[in-house]
């Protein structure tokens, strides 16, 4: 990132992504009522596969099943041939802007505007494709490619923005290049900063007004450094980031609001301090102990939890050396946080890696080690629509997701085949999803 904020304002590029895809999708297939005839619709709450029914979508929202569900002569009928209906995927964690494209894409001065948005863009459609039609992006320049995704000009999932990351001086998001010196004692901000990927933020007021920017710009939740990152340069994994009270000033600022904090961390000593300063959810925790997920248990933190991709060609030793343990302690951490009853959420975390993005999908299936196909359905589906919803009033859709029941919003896959008996169909989206639909419009299948 750093070399990459080097050459590129963020801001101009991301910006250009309403200009660059400014023509909605031309697979998306508008009505105001659907009915989806003969569909067998998945229970993800208690994994169950129902009979065959009839479901119909008004608007934006499924008005009826069952007997109920009837067309009128403006109706659209899709025949449902008595295949699986199933809630939309959702991935909590993610980097829309960022993943789009490598570093060397990035900072490559031959790149232009045009060619950054519209891959941001194509992005953000080939993951509503996968299936993917909602997503918590947890930090980045996100706000013009949201814009553009929910007014129709570019295809894309529901996103739940965090804004720009807020990390301390040499942080997790303490993106400076090694020739910028600190904001504080020289008076300039960081080019990070000024392009909306971070705040560097130091002591309660500077957190207290860096949550609020973040807020205003209409985050729905916010997103901290707690301890030390793989990707980052400056920090070893095992540091504990930000003091008691400048993580509570966090807390203060988007509770305020009614809304929570997320905190990057991996160590117990550093999800500790987060969950002592009031944090509700904690992102990542793969060198977690038993007794902090205890703890976690106790107090309803969440954890979002990843299975990370082993190493790449393309990583350094340093991060190889630094993500060893990480990788080593996923296992125990879904394990441990299923055994204690933690509130758990699944997400990528793909980063700067955009050949991986079609690997989306497929990172549910290390969890077939420690959950059965109904766990995770429900996992992806109903429970992280449900850390979602922790947003509240902040939430930039208001509505029930990850069910598919009368009154929810019309997020659903029409699947070939069984999840519940085959998981593996849901990492295959070009060929078991035959009918993509968000928010009642398709856009896939007819």
């Amino acid at each position: 990132m750093r070399s990459y904020l080097r050459h590129r304002h963020l801001t101009n590029v991301v910006a250009c992504i309403i200009l660059a895809l400014a023509a909605p999708c031309a697979l998306a297939q508008q009505s105001r009522e659907t009915l989806l005839r003969d569909v067998r619709v998945l229970d993800v709450v208690n994994g169950q596969l129902g009979a065959p029914t009839n479901v119909l979508v008004k608007a934006d929202v499924i008005a009826a099943i069952g007997t109920s569900a009837k067309a009128t002569q403006d109706t659209r009928i899709v025949e449902g041939k008595g295949r699986t209906l199933m809630p939309g995927l959702i991935d909590v964690h993610v980097h829309l802007t960022f993943g789009a494209l490598p570093l060397t894409g990035l900072y490559d001065p031959h790149t232009t505007p045009d060619q950054l948005g519209a891959a941001a863009g194509k992005s953000a459609s080939d993951m509503l494709l996968r299936g993917f039609t909602a997503v918590r992006d947890m930090g980045g320049p996100i706000f013009p490619l949201k814009r553009a995704i929910d007014s129709g000009k570019v295809a894309g999932p529901r996103v739940w923005p965090s804004g720009a990351v807020i990390s301390q001086t040499s942080g997790h998001g303490d993106f400076r290049t090694p020739d910028e010196r600190s904001r504080r004692f020289f008076g300039k901000a960081a080019r990070a900063e000024e392009e909306g990927a971070t705040f560097i933020a130091d002591g309660r007021d500077e957190v207290l007004t860096a949550t609020r920017e973040n807020l205003r710009k209409g985050a729905s939740q916010i997103k901290i450094m707690g301890g030390g990152g793989t990707s980052s340069a400056y920090d070893p994994i095992d540091v504990t980031q930000y003091t008691l009270d400048e993580m509570k000033a966090a807390v203060d600022a988007a509770s305020d609001w009614n809304t929570y904090v997320a905190v990057h961390a991996y160590t117990p000593r550093a999800i500790r301090r987060a969950i002592e300063a009031g944090v509700r959810c904690i992102e990542h925790g793969q060198l977690l102990d038993e007794a902090t997920i205890k703890l976690m248990a106790q107090k309803g933190v969440w954890l979002s939890a990843q299975n990370l991709i082993p190493d790449t060609p393309s990583m350094t030793a340093e991060r190889r050396a630094k993500r060893k343990d990480i990788l080593d302690g996923t296992g125990r951490v879904w394990q441990w946080a299923k055994k204690h009853g933690v509130k758990l959420a699944w997400g990528t975390d793909i980063l700067f890696e955009p050949e991986l993005n079609s690997e989306q999908s497929k990172l549910v299936l290390p969890l077939k080690q420690w959950f059965t196909p109904a766990e995770i359905l429900k996992l992806v589906t109903y429970n992280n629509a449900q850390l979602l919803a922790l947003s509240g009033p902040r939430s930039p859709y208001q509505g029930r997701l990850g069910v598919v029941e009368t009154g929810a919003l019309a997020d659903l896959l029409l699947v070939e085949g069984n999840p519940l008996a085959d998981i593996d169909l849901i990492t295959d989206p070009q060929k078991n999803f035959a009918v993509i639909m968000k928010g009642g419009t398709i856009y896939k299948g007819n």
